[in-house]
């Protein structure tokens, strides 16, 4: 029998931990490679420069449990959210940290593949893998830390949005979600859309290097990654930032014909598809003065960049619809600890949730 499909309860901790080790590539930050009880990194940071940090765990990710992906997928995934949050905030992602968590009857393949994405997705950013662990758990789990660093002066947190700023949002949303119904619920999907929602669910990517690249301009005055929902991220700004907004539905990106296939096959609204976690976009607040600016470093990395509305003085966060009146904008988010009528997050939005609420 292959080693590769001996579980680990079979193998033991540090035979597996040594056949992991062993399949990482050397890299020039490490002074003395990985296998110690800690990894000695060789990061000088400068009077104007600070480290950004960020844990992230996930489990395995719904394109590996559909049969779409390998575990090769449920590595990258970990390390890819992980990075999200640590590149709208400026931070050139660096060194990271990984723990598994593993049921003793994984085998030692799947682990090795799931490195294997690990360690891919490191690659793609240039990261250094500086250390981790492995211990049992009663289902799979990856805790991912990523360690970057930035100047001080562009740091991007989410504080500091001020009245008047414009709410913009990159790329598109609602993309994955309906991948995950279509494939969920075995609805056909048209032949030319079948390739783009298989790489929604497959490749959940951020647009790393553009944050980073907006950070450096210094266009934007607060930011934040959508990861549960495009209205939790506004409230969450708003709140910091004691402000108001304003969003209007109708600019919020969503691509037409993964909008049309939603509506027409499974009876998705609109709504529910820019309420939907899962795309990983990120949400700014820059004011009208750079826009221009800002469109113009996006267009450099073949990406968009869409207003949405904007911040108010005033505390009331509102949107205006399709009618074209303007309503109280309805809290719809994924919250890791808590079900909405029994539902998971995508179940619940499957069901059309009103997003828009009172008219104001």
């Amino acid at each position: 029998m292959s080693k590769d499909c001996a579980t680990l309860a079979e193998l033991g901790e540090k035979q597996v931990v040594r056949e992991l080790i062993t399949r990482l590539r050397p890299n020039g930050v490490l002074l003395d490679g990985v296998g110690h009880d800690a990894g000695f990194a060789d990061l000088a940071l400068s009077r104007d420069e600070v480290a950004v940090l960020n844990t992230d765990r996930s489990g395995e990710n719904l394109a590996y449990k559909l049969g779409l992906a390998g575990p090769e997928a449920v590595g990258d995934l970990a390390v890819s959210h992980a990075v999200s949050d640590v590149a709208v905030a400026g931070g050139d992602p660096y060194l990271l940290t990984v723990c598994l968590l593993l049921p003793q009857e994984t085998t030692l393949g799947y682990a090795k593949r799931l490195m294997d994405g690990v360690e891919s997705a490191a690659d793609r950013w240039g990261i250094a893998i500086a250390s981790g662990d492995t211990k049992k758990n009663a289902s799979i789990a990856i805790v991912v830390t990523v360690m970057g660093k930035v100047k001080r002066s562009q740091r991007l947190s989410r504080s500091g949005a001020k009245a008047g700023d414009l709410l913009v949002v990159t790329g598109q949303l609602g993309t994955m979600f309906t991948a995950a119904r279509a494939y969920q619920t075995g609805t056909e999907i048209p032949a030319f859309l079948q390739a783009r929602l298989k790489d929604a669910l497959v490749n959940q990517h951020p647009p790393i290097e553009l944050g980073l690249a907006l950070s450096r301009s210094g266009v934007a005055r607060a930011g934040t990654d959508i990861s549960d929902g495009l209205p939790s991220a506004i409230f969450d700004l708003c709140k910091l930032n004691r402000l108001g907004a304003s969003l209007d539905v109708n600019d919020v990106p969503v691509a037409e014909d993964v909008r049309r296939f939603a509506k027409s096959s499974m009876e998705i609204n609109r709504e529910s598809l820019i309420s939907a976690n899962g795309d990983w976009q990120f949400l700014y607040a820059i004011p009208k003065e750079n826009l221009e600016r800002a469109q113009r470093i996006a267009l450099e990395f073949g990406a968009t960049l869409s207003t949405v509305g904007f911040f108010t003085a005033g505390l009331t966060i509102a949107a205006r619809g399709e009618d074209g009146q303007l309503r109280h904008l309805n809290l719809l988010e994924n919250d890791a600890f808590s079900q909405v009528e029994n539902k998971n997050y995508f179940e619940f939005l499957a069901s059309n949730p009103p997003l828009l609420g009172p008219v104001l």
